[in-house]
């Protein structure tokens, strides 16, 4: 896990100071737009991690953002856009670093629930569901992730795990920046 995240700080800042979430000038118009790319990047990539047999330690069904995304479209009267074809991983491996940043998203996301909360009034049920993610169940679920990726990765996979974190943040960057995953 250490190595990772090492291997990924740029990428997970670069991406973080792409999202407009925490800006004090944020409206219901701007949040409704940043879900939308959200769901193009999240949906895509759950789907493919559903087309792989990861190993049950890590709770895959448990996981699945893309309903709450779903939930919150509906929530702030977004339309909901058509699911998009999932983006295969070329293997396990890969797909734990794609699972790795789709898990640490929750983290940074309990901060930004409760700016939403603050700035816009959102709370889960009426909007706020993705930032809001596993609520108070946060830190044990990120503990259960972290304990099964250091017990499911062999050393000679951990290049490939990386290879699939960076390519979930590069979806990440892309839709930010405008462009297509």
């Amino acid at each position: 896990m250490s190595r990772l995240k090492h291997s990924t700080l740029e990428q997970h800042h670069e991406v973080e100071a792409l999202m407009p979430v925490l800006q004090p000038d944020l409206t219901v118009s701007a949040y409704a737009r940043l879900l939308t790319q959200v769901y193009s990047v999240v949906q895509p990539l759950e789907a493919g991690l559903q087309s792989l047999p990861l190993p049950e330690a890590f709770d895959l069904p448990a996981r699945l953002k893309t309903p709450l995304l779903i939930q919150d479209l509906d929530a702030v009267s977004e339309p909901r856009p058509a699911p998009l074809p999932p983006l295969l991983p070329e293997g396990v491996p890969e797909a734990l670093g794609v699972l790795y940043v789709l898990e640490g998203s929750t983290l940074g996301g309990q901060v930004i629930g409760r700016h939403l909360n603050r700035a816009l009034g959102l709370t889960p049920g009426t909007g706020g569901a993705y930032f809001h993610a596993y609520g108070a169940r946060t830190g044990a679920m990120w503990k259960a992730f972290a304990q099964a990726m250091n017990q499911s990765v062999a050393s000679h996979e951990e290049d490939r795990v990386v290879d699939g974190a960076r390519v979930a943040f590069g979806a990440f960057q892309r839709v930010l920046q405008g462009m297509p995953a």
